[in-house]
C-alpha cells in the first residue's frame, strides 16, 4: 500500500490508537497539507493536529482578494479531509496577525466563519511557520482620479494621477508604506499637484488583544492623507453577534505638505477623533455606519454611510452634517483591478495594480469641511471589509 496523505487519513479515521498517539500520526497529514498550501503561494502557513481538530493558519498572497484565496484554501482542505471526521480550523491572518477563524464540519460539509479565536490558534501560534511574510515587498500602482465642479461653464475639473506605493511586510503586524504620486492631468488642483511628490509615508503596527476579546487595532506613525502627519490609533471591537461592531480613530496630528520632495510641516499639534457604530446586513452584504467625529478642519459632525459589498467592488452612499456647515451627500466606490492572481518569486518584489481603484463624489464640493485622513495607501471601504465573517461566508457559499 502506498504511504500517501490519503492512506494516512484513512488510517487516522479507522485505527483505534492509544491515547495521545492520534495527533502524532495525523500530524503527517497536516504537515503534507501545509506544504501544499505553501506551494500554492500562501504565506505564514502553520499546521497543528490534535484529537479534537486539524488546524492551519494561512495568509493570501497569490490571490489579490483574501476571500478568493480563502476559497482556494477551503477546496484544498475539503479534499484533504476525506475520511477524517475531525473538524478543520483555518485561521486567516494579515501580516501574521489573526483575523478570522473558519471551521469545517466534515459530517455536515458546512463552513462557518467568526472573528473569534479558539484553541486552534493556541495550537498554531508556536508552531513551525512556512513561507513567512517577513521582508516580502509589494509595489502596487494606485490609479487616482479626483473631480470637482466649481465652475459654472465647465462640467468638471479633474486630477488624474498614478500613485505607486512600496509596501514592505516586517515583523508580525508591522508594515512600511512609501508612496509616490505621478501627475498625469491636472485641471484646477494647484501647482503643487503638477510635480512628482511623495504621498503617504507610514509605519504601522497591527495587533489584536491577547485575551481573545475580539479587539483589533492598528498604531501608525507617518505622513497621512489630508496634508497631515503624526500618530494615529485605530481600534475596533466586534460584539458576540458579529453583525454589530464599533470602531474608532484617534489622531495626534499636525499640518504638512509636499513641494516636490521638500517636506514642509507645522509643529503645532492638534487632536482629531471619530467613533462609529456599524451593522452588517448579511442577506444583501450591505454595511450601515453612523459615525460621530471631529473632522480635520475642526468641525464637529455626524456621517452616515451605506455600503454594498460585492465580490470585486464596493459601492456606497453617504450623508454628513456638521455644526457649522450645510448637509452634504455623495457616493463612493472601490473596484478591484486585475490581475487577481499573481505568483511571487522568492523575495523579488511583486509588482501589480492596487487592490482597488476608488473615487468619491460630494454634492456640495466642500473644500474645507468634512475632511478626513487615511493612514495607509491601502486603506479603503473595500479593504476594511475583507475579513468580515458574514461577507466571507456569503461569497464562499
Amino acid at each position: 500500500m502506498n504511504g500517501g496523505p490519503l492512506t494516512l487519513m484513512l488510517l487516522c479515521a479507522a485505527l483505534t490508537l492509544p491515547a495521545g498517539s492520534l495527533p502524532a500520526v495525523c500530524a503527517d497529514v497536516a504537515d503534507s497539507t501545509a506544504e501544499k498550501l505553501t506551494e500554492a503561494g500562501f504565506l505564514n502557513v502553520r499546521s497543528a493536529s490534535t484529537d479534537e481538530f486539524r488546524a492551519y493558519s494561512v495568509e493570501t498572497d497569490f490571490y489579490k482578494l483574501p476571500v478568493e484565496g480563502l476559497g482556494a484554501v477551503r477546496d484544498m482542505i475539503e479534499r484533504s479531509a476525506a475520511g477524517d471526521m475531525r473538524p478543520v480550523k483555518i485561521v486567516a491572518t494579515m501580516y501574521d496577525v489573526p483575523e478570522v477563524t473558519m471551521t469545517y464540519d466534515p459530517s455536515s460539509g458546512l463552513w462557518n466563519t467568526t472573528k473569534r479565536l479558539d484553541s486552534s490558534w493556541d495550537a498554531l501560534r508556536g508552531g513551525k511557520k512556512l513561507n513567512g511574510s517577513f521582508g516580502k515587498v509589494n509595489i502596487l500602482v494606485y490609479p487616482q482620479v479626483s473631480l470637482m465642479n466649481l465652475i459654472i461653464n465647465q462640467v468638471y475639473q479633474s486630477l488624474w494621477q498614478l500613485s505607486p506605493a512600496l509596501e514592505v511586510s516586517l515583523w508580525p503586524g508591522m508594515k512600511f508604506t512609501y508612496q509616490i504620486k505621478f501627475p498625469i492631468y491636472n485641471d484646477g488642483y494647484g501647482s503643487l499637484e503638477d510635480r512628482i511628490h511623495p504621498g503617504m509615508v507610514s509605519l504601522s503596527q497591527r495587533f489584536r488583544d491577547p485575551w481573545n476579546l475580539n479587539v483589533f487595532g492598528k498604531l501608525t506613525a507617518g505622513v497621512f492623507s489630508g496634508n497631515c502627519y503624526g500618530l494615529a490609533l485605530e481600534m475596533a471591537y466586534w460584539f458576540p453577534n458579529e453583525r454589530f461592531w464599533v470602531d474608532t480613530q484617534l489622531g495626534l496630528l499636525a499640518n504638512c505638505y509636499w513641494e516636490g520632495f521638500i517636506f514642509h510641516y507645522d509643529r503645532r499639534p492638534y487632536f482629531r477623533w471619530n467613533i462609529a457604530a456599524n451593522y452588517y446586513w448579511p442577506e444583501q452584504d450591505t454595511q450601515f455606519t453612523l459615525r460621530a467625529q471631529r473632522f480635520l478642519y475642526g468641525d464637529y459632525g455626524l456621517k452616515y454611510e451605506m455600503i454594498r459589498h460585492f465580490r470585486r467592488c464596493s459601492v456606497g452612499f453617504y450623508a454628513e452634517k456638521s455644526m457649522n456647515f450645510d448637509l452634504n451627500v455623495g457616493f463612493r466606490f472601490q473596484i478591484s483591478l486585475p490581475p487577481f492572481r499573481q505568483k511571487r518569486y522568492g523575495y523579488w518584489p511583486k509588482i501589480s495594480t492596487s487592490g482597488q481603484m476608488g473615487m468619491s463624489y460630494n454634492a456640495n464640493n466642500e473644500r474645507t469641511a468634512y475632511k478626513e485622513f487615511r493612514t495607509e495607501a491601502s486603506d479603503n471601504i473595500a479593504g476594511r471589509n475583507f475579513f468580515n465573517p458574514y461577507y466571507i461566508d456569503s461569497k464562499l457559499r
